[in-house]
């Protein structure tokens, strides 16, 4: 029997068609695109087409497009980014002198914006017991010293997708006072657009090891006019955003990966959707022992996820059994192995019971009805 894999939320195989646009730049056209040998006008070249395909996926600038190492970089670029161009300046992007300045966010965000944002002077807006937040309470939280607001478009736990273009036309609506809104779009590419002017966004994250890209490579939108400071200094290369060498082969692969969940986004969203509520309705068919929670929305939440609770579990050692029945998936966010509950869960509301025993499957395109119901049973048995 074959390993089934429904972690896809925590990272997605590279796809082929990936790794073949990729091949050539490890070994054939190598060269450094700050060159000016032959070799490294090629990988510019290179440099200049992953840009332009990231841009047109986003219906952006091909200037707007800043590669980083991954979605972590990308978030603490647009966070430590945004606040230091505000403390070198006189006054802030909202037009008041604040030496403190003041962000806005959710009690859901991934850790890499909930822990750089303690260093600063932050609003946590909570979401309602579905995992969403309300647009209007966002839009409440902002004040005259605020120079940024970010909010995850889709949550990586329970997969509830968040109101940004209600909440980017709510900031946009303050003119030029309003502070700088960045969404973290991580999980969002393979099934929901990632238009900035329709989401109405000065800063989006991407990263490639969730769209079946490379690991170690991700992007970071930034609208033109919008006052960053690098956090990286040296030969001054992404737009002078982020000194260091690009990395050519990664780049390439990230621009295929987001061109391919482009074009493919529909249909797959379609097809996984119909497997995933069939997958639920058979798990409260099989599992009559414990009671079972859906976490978040039902309906505005990605089509690949599946977060429930079974409160008389551990759900540690079930997927660690699971696991050994070579199925794979987890309880929390892989980025948070030291907490024993999750926080996303615990922000819902419920007894302590509902966050210390969530479990997240997250289906992707080698998911499969068979494989489904294969889990179903063995879950039942395990359970």
């Amino acid at each position: 029997m074959k390993r089934i894999y429904l972690d896809y939320a925590a990272t997605t195989p590279l796809d082929l068609r990936v790794k073949k646009a990729m091949e050539p730049y490890f070994t054939q056209k190598f060269g450094n695109p700050s060159a000016l040998s032959a070799e490294g006008v090629e990988a510019k070249k290179a440099l200049d087409s992953a840009r332009a395909v990231a841009a047109r996926a986003l219906e952006a600038h091909s200037d707007e497009i800043v590669f980083t190492s991954g979605g972590t970089e990308a978030n603490n670029l647009a966070l430590f980014g945004a606040a230091d161009a505000i403390s070198r300046g006189s006054t802030s992007l909202v037009g008041e002198v604040e030496p403190r300045p003041h962000i806005v966010t959710t009690n859901i965000e991934h850790s890499s914006i909930l822990e750089p944002l303690k260093d600063f002077y932050v609003s946590y807006v909570p979401v309602e017991p579905n995992g969403i937040v309300k647009a209007e309470k966002i839009l409440a939280a902002i004040r005259p010293n605020t120079v940024l607001v970010s909010v995850m478009y889709a949550n990586n736990e329970i997969g509830t997708i968040q109101p940004i273009a209600k909440i980017g036309k709510g900031i946009r609506a303050l003119g030029k006072k309003r502070p700088l809104f960045h969404t973290d779009a991580c999980q969002a590419p393979l099934y929901l657009n990632c238009l900035v002017n329709a989401l109405g966004v000065d800063l989006l994250t991407l990263d490639g090891h969730k769209m079946y890209g490379p690991k170690g490579v991700g992007a970071l939108y930034v609208r033109r006019g919008t006052k960053l400071a690098p956090q990286l200094l040296g030969g001054g290369q992404e737009q002078g955003l982020r000194s260091t060498t690009e990395n050519i082969p990664g780049i390439v692969g990230f621009a295929e990966a987001l061109r391919l969940a482009t074009v493919e986004r529909k249909t797959e969203s379609l097809r996984l959707k119909e497997l995933r509520d069939k997958f639920y309705a058979d798990i409260l068919k099989n599992i009559k022992t414990n009671k079972v929670i859906l976490n978040g929305e039902c309906e505005d939440r990605l089509p690949n996820n599946l977060n429930i609770s079974l409160p008389k579990v551990d759900t540690e050692m079930l997927v660690l059994k699971l696991d050994a029945a070579d199925v794979a998936c987890s309880t929390k966010s892989s980025c948070l192995k030291d907490e024993k509950r999750s926080f996303v869960v615990a922000a819902l509301g419920g007894d302590k019971k509902r966050a210390e025993s969530s479990l997240r499957f997250t289906l992707g395109r080698a998911t499969t009805a068979r494989d489904l119901a294969r889990v179903v049973t063995i879950l039942g048995r395990i359970v």
